[in-house]
């Protein structure tokens, strides 16, 4: 979200790397030179440290207005520290403990001192752990200053990402009030949410005749062309889901796992509050990250800002609708779950179980859990090769605390629940198509009727809670058949 990669960088002096892709069943990992996890390494993370050290320099002179002179002994102590992780990273540096302020330290540093030692450093360890690592050491640089805390390196981007997208905001905002309980709506609303910013760039650039109203959900989505580029569809399963949950009393959470901030964080409340309107749910947990993650991943300090911007916009509609999100915050209706460091931990899902047993308990009393973006995805899948015609609920390896949906535009190799063939299509007419970030995918299963994998003397209790409902026939006329 507006970053540039470097377009150099040393050889690694340490690391014996592979010309080729990563194999089939392995672990996505920068030591295969035909990888996206090689190109993420080799090239666009030292251009993102190099971003945020100019981004700091920039914002020196503010910084020195708002703390004093003294602020420049921790911009320049930042600044080096960046500078010795591009050392690090570029030479394939082993992982580093942490030993500051870091409030998940004690589960980092396990999960570093029990890392095979051959896999310790950024090129030979799994990307996702590489990854994670970086963007969490440039954070603890900020965490462990005097004066720089709680400074966000890249809210700059988030905000101009919302303030550029007000044509196609203004737009959806209009198109989206008033629309009826129906599986219409909701895909509709589903595919706009899928597609985030390729949205925003088609409506914004298109130009409406007369004979175009924007204020049509049907003509905004014959522009956006949404369908075109679905490679799994299980939005018929989704409703289904939220449709038999409204037929039962009581709560009905659904928990969404956030990912961007900006205009695809726009987008998902548009789609979640479609949801509490209309009694598919009657409360949703918005999971936010605890600091600044993967340039533009959303904060609670993001949704903060983003309500007070819509709420004074110029525009009527847009202003409206911030009034009204913050309403349905204010009355519990969409709420920011308690913060979790495990979002921002290198560890997959399926681990969840063991790593945080309250967020995976928390999880379960939901109807549905949400997992939006590229970065939940392979985590869901373990940053794992698998092969393309996987089942999803194979992929997710016991991980079902409740019923799990992922909404992600493929952005690398992770991939899996196509059918036979469409992968080997795929690559004929679309070398990158893994990583070109223009497929997407729609994919559900089903808890697990038992809760096995929780311990504790309640289990018996949640046992019965989660063995699943039997549909009366009277009601599955209001279910759509999956075709």
């Amino acid at each position: 979200m507006g970053w540039r990669a470097s377009t150099h960088s040393d050889k690694s002096t340490t690391t014996d790397l592979f010309e080729g892709p990563t194999p089939r069943h392995s672990l996505l990992s920068g030591r295969y030179k035909q990888s996206f996890a090689y190109l993420t390494l080799r090239t666009r993370m030292p251009g993102i440290m190099q971003q945020i050290i100019m981004r700091l320099l920039s914002d020196l002179p503010d910084l020195v207005n708002k703390y004093g002179e003294e602020v420049r002994k921790d911009v320049k102590q930042i600044v080096d520290a960046v500078e010795r992780l591009k050392m690090e990273l570029n030479r394939d540096r082993q992982f580093l403990l942490f030993h500051g302020a870091e409030p998940d330290k004690v589960e980092w540093n396990a999960f570093i001192t029990e890392m095979p030692r051959p896999k310790k450093s950024f090129f030979r360890a799994c990307w996702l752990h590489a990854e994670c690592y970086l963007y969490r050491r440039i954070f603890s640089f900020f965490e462990n200053s005097r004066h720089l805390q709680k400074y966000d390196c890249f809210d700059h981007l988030k905000k101009e990402d919302l303030m550029l997208s007000e044509v196609a905001m203004s737009a959806l905002a209009k198109a989206t009030r008033g629309l009826a309980k129906s599986f219409d709506a909701f895909s509709k609303l589903l595919r706009i949410n899928l597609w985030g910013n390729h949205f925003e760039m088609q409506i914004g650039a298109f130009k409406f005749t007369e004979e175009d109203s924007k204020d049509d959900i049907n003509v905004l989505v014959k522009v956006a062309d949404i369908d075109r580029i679905l490679l799994v569809d299980d939005t018929t399963l989704i409703w289904n889901c939220l449709v038999l949950a409204s037929k039962s009393s009581g709560n009905r959470i659904v928990d969404f796992i956030c990912d961007n901030g900006g205009f695809e964080f726009f987008t998902d409340m548009l789609l979640l509050e479609y949801m509490v309107d209309n009694n598919l749910a009657t409360q949703v947990r918005l999971h936010v990250k605890a600091i600044p993650w993967y340039i533009s991943d959303v904060t609670r300090a993001d949704i903060e800002w983003t309500l007070d911007f819509l709420t004074g916009h110029r525009d009527e509609c847009l202003s409206a609708l911030g009034k009204k999100w913050t309403h349905l915050m204010n009355t519990q209706k969409i709420v920011i779950a308690p913060t979790s460091y495990f979002w921002t931990g290198p560890q997959p899902y399926f681990v969840m179980v063991e790593s945080d047993i309250e967020l995976y308990r928390m999880l379960t009393t939901s109807k549905l859990a949400i997992f939006k973006g590229d970065l939940n995805y392979r985590k869901l899948l373990g940053d794992f090769i698998w092969d393309s015609t996987e089942e999803f609920i194979t992929c997710l390896r016991g991980f079902r605390p409740t019923n799990i949906c992922a909404l992600r535009t493929v952005k690398c190799e992770v991939v899996c629940g196509l059918s036979e063939g469409l992968a080997d299509s795929l690559l004929k007419n679309d070398h990158n198509w893994m990583i070109s970030g223009n497929y997407g995918v729609i994919q559900y299963t089903d808890s697990l009727k038992c809760s096995c994998a929780l311990p504790g003397p309640d289990s018996s209790e949640k046992n019965t809670r989660m063995l699943g409902m039997v549909v009366p026939q009277s009601e599955r006329s209001t279910l759509i058949t999956n075709k």
